[in-house]
């Protein structure tokens, strides 16, 4: 597998991790905060339709690298202005710790 050169990196998304805050009524609210900000190689690897809530929606999934972080977790997402990516998995491609490949999800109604 190759790795993305710096220069490919051209997205600079901000890293959000879930932040949980009582809604007083004895329920959580979960909103996001920012954790920081990244460049970011983006590849597309799939796309597709799905019904959801009775309505057709757009999924597409993608590959987003980074350099190595061992803190990124699939409760956090990505955010590029109005596009949103939920993160599904991350991985280390060479077990070197250089980079760090993150399988994420971005849906649009």
């Amino acid at each position: 597998m190759t790795r993305p050169a710096i220069r490919r990196r051209r997205l600079r998304a901000t890293l959000e991790q879930p932040v949980e805050v009582a809604d007083g009524i004895g329920g959580n609210t979960r909103s996001f905060a920012a954790l920081a900000t990244l460049w970011c190689a983006l590849q597309t690897a799939t796309g597709q339709e799905r019904a959801e809530a009775e309505r057709a929606e757009g999924a597409v999934t993608h590959r987003l690298t980074i350099r190595w972080r061992n803190d990124i977790t699939a409760a956090m997402r990505f955010v590029d202005g109005t596009r949103v990516f939920a993160i599904r998995a991350t991985f280390d491609p060479d077990s070197r710790q250089r980079n760090l490949v993150c399988l994420v999800e971005e849906v649009t109604p």
